[in-house]
């Protein structure tokens, strides 16, 4: 059975003209959850380019439909695969609950797969708690399936795919990005290929979302190949829904950090970090930021982690400067315009930033006998600390950046740090005849080399 429309959409004059998402925001804080679900009746392109989607939505019938059905599904993946298309299809619970084989193999040929609902039902007619049960629902099949739609949705019969309040729900469950379509083959009515080719001719604009259907009686699979010459002669190309959602510096980066391969699908559209001269994208496996004077950069993993807890770009680190880099010993960074973050598995992620992570640097970051941060930047008395896995590092207003670290750390420590009768150290760890020495505002610890113990001396 296919995926049956209550009537013929009508193309809207306002989807032509508006490529990207319809449905305006309200104002939120900077790189935070979506108010509502962006809806795409076009990709962002303006270069003749146009993304093939599917919707697929058939339940078990007589043996003869379902082999109809199946052998559909394979003509349009051997027709994409053998055109190098990736395309998207909207998948409904129930397809891939009866059918998992073949909704993965859609997925591992690398195809977008969207939330179409469990059943397909008509989204207007539902209450917030009944469309959360079809997402979750479908979800779970997916799950089961070795799928995920990664938060993205498109609406059955496209019904109320405008709707703020349908679009709020969406959010509030996650999915905020609502995949529509700028224009329907009616392959699904069974149409001929002169009322086929006469609606790419009709509709077809620059970023254009094509819908199609896989069941019977659709004549879309039969006619993909001549779809697709069609629009190619119409000196068209074509982009996978996971570029179709991206543009300009963004779009840039997730291509050449690997794309949906490396880093899975965008789950939001491209959003304003800070001001509309910046942006920031939500993907899968990670964030991409841009700001005019930071460039374009990918934050992911324990780092991202790190990063949103502080508040990501509304914190004292603001934009990422660099991508993740890796460091000594398995562990990565990524350089923000207000400092750094460090990760290593034993360790976990902290930031280092301002004098301390100058004089950390001076010594040699994670290559130095201080190694890798294992606190953040603290307050402590009279001044600023972080401990380090070889040590510790200390600002104070008047005494400057200095490091404390082995056996007179540990003495000093003993004492009660900078709240002691010693208070801040006023020089790093040297040299002496006797070892090893550091120099407090108000006296000295002294580590002898062949006693292995230390003598505090205060004055």
């Amino acid at each position: 059975m296919i995926c049956l429309r209550t009537a013929v959409v009508v193309l809207a004059v306002a989807a032509l003209a508006v490529a990207g998402g319809l449905v305006a925001n309200p104002a939120a804080a900077a790189d935070s959850s979506p108010y509502r679900a962006q809806v795409f009746t076009r990709g962002y392109d303006t270069a003749k380019v146009v993304s093939l989607t599917f919707d697929l939505d058939w339940r078990t019938g007589t043996a003869a439909e379902n082999a109809v059905s199946k052998a559909n599904l394979e003509t349009v993946l051997r027709v994409f695969a053998a055109n190098g298309i990736t395309g998207g299809f909207g998948v409904t619970g129930r397809f891939a609950e009866q059918n998992p084989a073949e909704a993965k193999n859609i997925a591992d040929q690398g195809h977008k797969i969207f939330n179409h609902s469990y059943s397909h039902p008509d989204f207007m007619t539902l209450t917030q708690a009944q469309r959360w049960s079809q997402l979750d629902r479908a979800e779970t099949a997916f799950r089961n399936a070795g799928i995920t739609s990664a938060g993205w949705f498109r609406a059955p019969y496209r019904s109320g795919y405008l709707n703020a309040g349908l679009n709020r729900d969406l959010a509030l469950r996650g999915y905020y990005i609502n995949l529509d379509w700028t224009f329907d083959t009616t392959g699904y009515q069974a149409a001929g290929w002169p009322a086929v080719s006469a609606r790419i001719d009709r509709y077809t604009v620059p970023g254009a979302i094509i819908v199609m259907h896989v069941t019977i009686p659709s004549t879309d699979p039969g006619n993909l190949q001549l779809i697709i010459d069609k629009l190619k002669g119409k000196g068209y190309g074509f982009v996978s829904p996971f570029q179709a959602v991206t543009r300009g510096a963004v779009r840039a980066k997730y291509l050449a950090v690997g794309g949906p391969a490396a880093f899975g699908a965008a789950t939001t559209a491209d959003l304003d970090a800070t001001t509309a001269e910046t942006a920031v994208q939500w993907f899968q496996k990670g964030r991409i930021y841009y700001s005019p004077a930071g460039g374009t950069h990918v934050v992911r993993g324990g780092i991202l982690t790190k990063y949103r807890s502080m508040g990501t770009v509304t914190s004292f680190l603001k934009f990422p400067t660099t991508d993740e880099l890796p460091a000594v010993g398995g562990g990565w960074y990524n350089h923000f315009q207000g400092g750094s973050i460090y990760w290593l598995s034993a360790t976990g992620a902290h930031e280092v930033h301002g004098l301390i992570r100058s004089k950390w640097l001076a010594l040699g970051s994670t290559a130095g006998f201080l190694g890798y941060p294992r606190s953040d930047e603290v307050a402590v008395t009279v001044g600023r600390a972080s401990q380090f896995q070889g040590g510790n590092v200390y600002w104070s207003s008047g005494n400057g950046t200095h490091e404390v670290h082995g056996a007179i750390l540990a003495r000093y420590l003993s004492l009660g740090g900078t709240g002691s009768r010693l208070g801040p150290p006023v020089s790093d760890e040297y040299a002496v005849a006797a070892g090893r020495r550091s120099n407090f505002k108000h006296g000295a610890i002294i580590w002898n080399s062949s006693t292995k113990t230390t003598t505090v001396l205060y004055y």
